[in-house]
């Protein structure tokens, strides 16, 4: 059975982890936005490199980089919430972040990937829709998922 991602929240930190485990990113320090409406997918990419091979005629796939996905955060928007300010200066800035997804009771766990933020946007005005914003981030390193801190 499939659970419910509804409590997700989603945490913003300056900077990467000294270490790119559990404790490393327990040890910074992290601000919440508020009103998230959607956090995209979280992951990362093979390119994927040809390999001819005349004798047989056939292409072979093999693994090459792997690049991190773009994950796209959605909020609703909250004009005095301090971590939709940070991301907003986040996506402005030219220096990596960090991102916690903590899940408490979808899946009991946390997830953390680091990376850059970028490309912050408002929502379209409307009359379908709502006033929020979408930023960007980009990973640059593997996300890690641990259980949630103590």
């Amino acid at each position: 059975m499939s659970t419910s991602d509804i409590t997700t929240r989603v945490f913003l930190a300056t900077g990467v982890p000294a270490t790119f485990d559990k404790a490393g990113y327990e040890a910074m320090t992290w601000l919440q936005v508020q009103g998230i409406v959607s956090v995209g997918t979280i992951g990362v990419t093979d390119s994927i490199i040809d390999v001819p091979d005349l004798e047989t005629g056939f292409t072979k796939g093999v693994k090459g980089a792997r690049v991190g996905t773009v994950t796209a955060l959605a909020m609703r928007e909250i004009k005095s919430d301090a971590g939709q300010d940070a991301l907003k200066t986040a996506c402005e800035a030219f220096t990596e972040y960090s991102l916690k997804v903590l899940e408490p009771t979808a899946s009991g766990e946390v997830e953390y990937i680091s990376g850059l933020p970028h490309d912050w946007t408002r929502n379209e005005r409307s009359t379908t829709a709502y006033a929020g914003y979408t930023a960007n981030f980009r990973s640059n390193y593997p996300s890690v998922v641990t259980t949630i801190p103590a």
